[in-house]
């Protein structure tokens, strides 16, 4: 199509004509916007025009044509711009229908549209998911602590070594289910926007409460043995229940999953200006594929593995990087170390 520079149609080739439903001469003196509708008008009277006069082309522009029956054509149009017979300048516009492209754009959109959707419904569902979670860990509280209290006065009580054994044993298993609704608080408090929320304090030695945890571990591995190695000279500003939380996820592990005819080591210091938490023990590596992902939450994909929710060693991390600090993982033949560092004060 040939038009003015006001856009009147000079000249349409018997294609478009046929396309738009009308004679060519008959659309000779029309404009081109007359063509088009309301929006279509706006669009090439504010934006189309101007710019192809001003930059002299326009490439790739959407437009949809109204034909003879009020239908409307998709179509993409070209222009440019120049003088023709050294007067006039006139523009010559090629025409594209673009019916199957804007088709296809739509599918894009209906597409993009659905994924969006879903992914609102999916966060809808995991925020639900997590709130029950947190909502059930923290109604576990009860029972677990009336159990716990009726195991401590069990113990008072003149037993059997049998009945001893099994207060013991019910005792450890207190231990390890708190342990666990800890772990699934935290994570659920973490994802819910809450994270890792800390108290931190200088003053109290961190020492008594790494012990502490020891000691609550070997009442639930007596058969194990756990050689610990401490020497905390200064004074850390950390939250001194958080890190006794982190040993206790990091030996818990290190109790499961290590050799049991082999020691586990705990070491603890203050070197330089950082405190330094070290768990190791023997027994087989962890394969690097499963290294590379051990404190994602959920990750139970090695054997070592297989036990549990997947979440002490995430929780573990998450205290570790609220500490300002960083938590690793080494394994080899000859053992698997993990090694907590912060530094000692903010």
């Amino acid at each position: 199509m040939l038009a003015e520079r006001d856009g009147r149609i000079i000249r349409a080739n018997g294609t478009f004509a046929a396309w738009i439903g009308r004679p060519a001469e008959q659309l000779v003196g029309q404009r081109f916007s007359d063509l088009l509708p309301i929006a279509g008008k706006i669009f090439y009277e504010t934006h189309f025009a101007p710019t192809l006069h001003m930059l002299g082309s326009f490439s790739e522009v959407a437009f949809d044509l109204v034909d003879a029956s009020g239908e409307r054509l998709p179509v993409l149009v070209n222009a440019t711009g120049g003088l023709h017979d050294g007067e006039h300048v006139q523009i010559l516009l090629a025409i594209f229908r673009a019916t199957q492209r804007r088709h296809y754009e739509q599918g894009l959109l209906d597409a993009r549209d659905k994924a969006e959707a879903t992914v609102v419904s999916e966060r809808a569902t995991s925020e639900l998911r997590e709130q029950f979670i947190a909502v059930l860990g923290h109604d576990l509280r009860n029972p677990i602590a009336s159990i716990a209290s009726g195991i401590h006065m069990l113990a008072k009580e003149t037993l059997s070594q049998r009945g001893s054994r099994v207060v013991e044993l019910m005792g450890g298993s207190v231990l390890r289910a708190t342990a666990l609704i800890d772990n699934v608080l935290d994570f659920a408090r973490g994802r819910l926007g809450g994270g890792i929320t800390l108290d931190r304090d200088a003053e109290e030695p961190l020492e008594p409460v790494l012990r502490q945890v020891v000691a609550e571990l070997r009442s639930i591995s007596p058969k194990q043995t756990i050689e610990t190695r401490f020497d905390l000279n200064e004074p850390v500003d950390c939250d001194r229940m958080r890190i006794g939380q982190l040993l206790s996820n990091l030996l818990g592990n290190a109790l499961t999953h290590g050799a049991k005819d082999q020691p586990v080591a705990v070491e603890a210091s203050t070197a330089g200006d950082e405190l330094v938490i070290a768990v190791s023990n023997a027994g087989q590596p962890i394969p690097a594929e499963a290294l590379e992902k051990l404190f994602q939450p959920f990750f139970r994909g090695d054997e070592r593995l297989k036990q549990g929710l997947g979440l002490g060693l995430h929780i573990a991390s998450e205290i570790a990087r609220a500490h300002n600090g960083t938590l690793v993982a080494r394994s080899d033949a000859v053992a698997t170390t993990f090694i907590f560092t912060m530094p000692l004060a903010i």
